[in-house]
């Protein structure tokens, strides 16, 4: 009997009605192998995350011998260059020695020619004389063995003459051999003695910078401590001129006395601009002046710390007290510091800020306060 549609269709509405029977069917018409393909995949994908997680450290490790690789080849260069300059100086000194070896062989080869010249010459005067007793043989053979005898002497003179100069020529060499062995090892010497040096050097160059920034730390100390007795007569000047002192500043300049400074902080304290804490600063101000502005017909004060080397400390007090005496005389207030000197810190501090600088009757806008000492300009 065929299997038709309809009955498809039939078998497809009775496994929707029964669940069960889906699984099994499943295990009727599918292969075992089929059925563990699900398990089998989730395990191979387990391995898989494995082997991607080894594959991971094995690129770390094969990154870091990479780089490993790249350092040895760096300092294989720096080596490699430093032996071939070594080489270099080395073939240099070969090359001198093998000069001199040129020059001393050719000196020896013409001693030697000069030798050989000598040897002929007497070999010509032996043949002349051995001519010459052939010819006087008749006068005796007595003449001719004192002849013979003192040729036989002048041969050996020569012979031992030509020994000595060998023995000379060697010991000449063995020496010129020794020398060039002690001139090596002086150039060593002299190399490690200059690297010595050279380290000994920067260490003494560090060594004198940590000196002048210690220097430098001592001069702001310093400066601190004159400023705590120079400037009492300085001080006692603004009070007694301020008219004078501060004329390039203000018009109808006069010092705020300290009863009515103390009064208006006091007033500016219980209105809420100011704190207790920044009372207490601001009554330490050296000087409060007022005025009015030289060109611009407005009242103005002037925050004044004075000192007879100005320093870093003197150029912050004052711009921190300007700031709190204007919120608390709610008026503008400039910082100012009167000092005969400043320091190259506390000038570069003082254009930074806005903080002026009275010299003398002189003042200094803060953007024109010099690097080094000059002659100030009158507003």
């Amino acid at each position: 009997m065929a299997f038709t549609v309809r009955d498809l269709e039939d078998l497809i509405r009775l496994l929707d009605k029964h669940p069960a029977w889906m699984e099994a069917l499943r295990q009727r018409m599918l292969t075992k192998d089929l059925l563990e393909s699900p398990k089998t995949l989730k395990r191979l994908s387990t391995r898989m995350g494995k082997v991607e997680k080894a594959l991971h450290a094995l690129t770390e490790s094969v990154a870091a011998l990479t780089e490993a690789q790249r350092r040895h080849y760096e300092e294989f260069a720096v080596y490699r260059a430093e032996t071939d300059r070594r080489f270099a100086e080395l073939a240099e000194a070969q090359r001198r020695h093998y000069e001199e070896l040129a020059a001393f062989r050719a000196e020896a080869e013409r001693r030697f020619a000069e030798l050989r010249e000598e040897v002929a010459a007497a070999r010509a005067e032996a043949d002349r004389r051995f001519a010459e007793l052939a010819e006087a043989q008749r006068r005796g053979y007595e003449e001719f063995a004192a002849y013979r005898a003192e040729t036989d002497r002048r041969f050996a003179e020569l012979a031992e003459a030509q020994r000595r100069h060998y023995e000379e020529l060697t010991a000449f060499r063995a020496e010129a051999e020794r020398r060039f062995a002690g001139l090596r090892e002086e150039m060593a010497a002299a190399r490690a003695e200059a690297d010595r040096r050279f380290a000994e050097l920067a260490e003494a160059q560090r060594r004198t910078e940590e000196a002048v920034q210690r220097m430098d730390r001592r001069l702001d100390h310093h400066a601190a401590d004159l400023g705590e007795l120079k400037p009492i007569r300085m001080e006692l000047t603004f009070r007694e001129k301020p008219t004078t002192v501060f004329r390039p500043l203000l018009r109808r300049a006069a010092l705020l006395a300290d009863a009515e400074l103390g009064q208006r902080l006091e007033e500016a304290v219980e209105a809420g601009r100011i704190t207790e804490a920044e009372l207490n600063d601001a009554r330490a101000i050296d000087l409060v002046v007022e005025g009015l502005h030289r060109r611009e017909d407005r009242k103005l004060y002037l925050a004044v710390e004075v000192s007879w080397q100005g320093g870093t400390e003197d150029v912050q007090r004052a711009y921190r007290r300007a700031a709190i005496l204007s919120r608390a005389l709610e008026a503008e207030v400039w910082p100012v510091v009167g000092a005969k000197e400043m320091t190259a810190p506390a000038r570069r501090m003082a254009r930074q800020l806005g903080v002026w600088w009275v010299q003398d009757g002189w003042a200094f806008r803060p953007e024109e306060i010099p690097e080094e000492p000059e002659e100030a300009l009158e507003l």
